[in-house]
C-alpha cells in the first residue's frame, strides 16, 4: 500500500538511473538506444507536467545515458531508429560526444542530421543551421521531427524570426502534451512579444496556461510573461487586459496570485505606474490579511506610489510594513523604495500642508525630483533582483 504512494515521476527516475547504474542484466533490457531515448522522452514529459522529482532526476538521468549510448555496440547504429534516437538525444541535451563516431559511419538519410546535431551540441550554430536548411520537419521521422523544428526555430530566431515562429508551431503540433511543446509554447511568447505580435502572444499565453501551469518551468514563464507585460506593451490595451484576467482567471488562486505580483515586480522595475496599480489590486483580492503574498502586494502598491502625487501615502504605506516577515528580495525592494523617498524629501521638502492644493495635484518639485532619481532607483532595483 505504501509503495502506491511514491510518485510515478519519482518511480520512474529510480527505475531509469537503476538501470543506468545497475549490472549487465538491467542495461540489457535498454542497451537499444531508441529504447534509451524513449525512456528520456518519459521523463521529460513527466517534467512538463510538474514532476518535481523527475526534474531534480534528469542531471544524472541524461549524463548516465550518456554512457550507455556511448557503450552501444556498432552493429546497433545500422537500426535508423537508434541514429535518430542519438540525434534526439544530443538535441535533448546530451552529451555530443556520443555523434561522433556516428559520424564517421554510413548512417545513410540520417548522415546529414547527425553532423547537424553534432554542429549544434558543440555550439557550431551557423554550420548546424547551414546542414538543417532544407530540413523539413514535416516530412521526417516523427521521432526527430519535432526536435529538430524546436532546434531550427532557435537558430533562426534573430535571423528569420516569422520562420522560427512559424517552426516553433511546427514543434508543437508535431509533439503534443510534451516537454517539446512545452519549450515552443515558451519560446513563441517570447518571440511574439519581441515582434509586438499582441495576438500572438495572447494566444500562446493561453494555451501555456491551460495545458502546462504544473511544470516547473511555469516560475519562469510567469517571469517572462510578466517582462513581456511591462516591457513589451502586451497589456496596454485595456480589453487585452481584460482578456488576459479571464486567461489568468482560470488558474488556482495560488497561482493566480503569483502571475499578478510578477507583473507588478516587473511594473515597477519598467516604472508602469497603472500596471503596477492593475496587478497589486488583482493581487490583494487573492490573499488572506497579513500573508506574505498580501505583504508583497502591499509593498508594490506603496512602492508605486512614490513617482505619483500619493507620494505620502506611499511612504506610510512602506513604513508600515513589517520587515522582518519579508523575503530578502522583498526587504531589498523596502530599502531601496524608502531609500529613493529618503532622496526625493531631501532634495524637494513638502509642505506641512497641502490644505490649499487643488484635487490630485503633485506636491510642489516632487514629480521632477522623483523622475530626477529614476537612474538610482533602476541601480537600487537591480541590485536587489540580483
Amino acid at each position: 500500500m505504501r509503495g502506491r504512494r511514491i510518485l510515478p515521476g519519482l518511480m520512474l527516475a529510480i527505475g531509469m538511473l537503476a538501470c543506468a547504474y545497475a549490472p549487465a542484466w538491467c542495461k540489457e533490457e535498454l542497451q537499444q538506444p531508441y529504447e534509451l531515448m524513449r525512456s528520456l522522452r518519459t521523463l521529460q514529459d513527466r517534467i512538463a507536467v510538474g514532476d518535481s522529482a523527475a526534474f531534480l532526476a534528469y542531471p544524472r538521468t541524461i549524463a548516465a545515458y550518456a554512457a550507455l549510448f556511448e557503450e552501444a555496440p556498432e552493429d546497433a547504429w545500422k537500426d535508423p531508429r537508434n541514429v535518430r534516437a542519438a540525434v534526439a538525444f544530443v538535441l535533448s541535451g546530451g552529451d555530443p560526444h556520443v555523434l561522433a563516431k556516428l559520424a564517421k559511419l554510413d548512417t545513410g538519410t540520417e548522415k546529414t542530421l547527425v553532423r547537424a546535431a553534432l554542429a549544434y551540441g558543440n555550439n557550431r550554430n551557423t554550420q548546424a543551421a547551414e546542414l538543417l536548411a532544407d530540413a523539413n520537419p514535416r516530412t521526417l521521422d516523427p521521432s526527430i521531427a519535432a526536435h529538430i523544428a524546436l532546434v531550427r526555430a532557435e537558430l533562426l530566431t534573430k535571423k528569420d524570426p516569422d520562420r522560427a515562429l512559424a517552426l516553433l508551431a511546427d514543434a508543437r503540433l508535431l509533439a503534443p502534451g510534451t516537454m517539446i511543446e512545452e519549450s515552443a509554447l515558451r519560446r513563441e511568447a517570447t518571440l511574439a512579444a519581441d515582434r509586438g505580435d499582441a495576438a500572438r502572444f495572447e494566444s500562446v499565453m493561453s494555451q501555456y496556461l491551460r495545458r502546462f501551469a504544473s511544470s516547473v518551468h511555469m516560475a519562469t514563464f510567469r517571469r517572462q510573461f510578466a517582462t513581456s507585460i511591462a516591457t513589451r506593451g502586451m497589456g496596454d490595451d485595456l480589453q487585452r487586459r481584460s482578456r488576459m484576467e479571464a486567461v489568468i482567471g482560470a488558474l488556482p488562486p495560488s497561482q493566480r496570485e503569483d502571475v499578478y505580483l510578477s507583473v507588478a515586480w516587473e511594473g515597477i522595475m519598467a516604472g508602469r505606474v497603472d500596471l503596477v496599480r492593475w496587478a497589486t489590486a488583482s493581487a490583494t483580492g487573492l490573499s488572506a490579511d497579513d500573508s506574505p503574498q498580501q505583504l508583497r502586494a502591499r509593498l508594490f502598491a506603496g512602492a508605486v506610489l512614490l513617482v505619483t502625487d500619493e507620494f505620502e501615502r506611499g511612504v506610510s504605506q512602506l513604513r508600515a510594513l513589517p520587515p522582518d516577515q519579508l523575503d530578502a528580495e522583498e526587504e531589498g525592494l523596502l530599502a531601496a523604495a524608502l531609500s529613493v523617498a529618503d532622496e526625493v524629501r531631501r532634495a524637494s521638502p513638502l509642505p506641512q500642508s497641502a490644505d490649499n492644493a487643488p484635487p490630485g495635484a503633485s506636491a510642489p518639485g516632487v514629480a521632477a525630483t522623483a523622475k530626477a532619481t529614476i537612474a538610482k532607483v533602476d541601480n537600487l532595483l537591480s541590485g536587489v533582483r540580483q
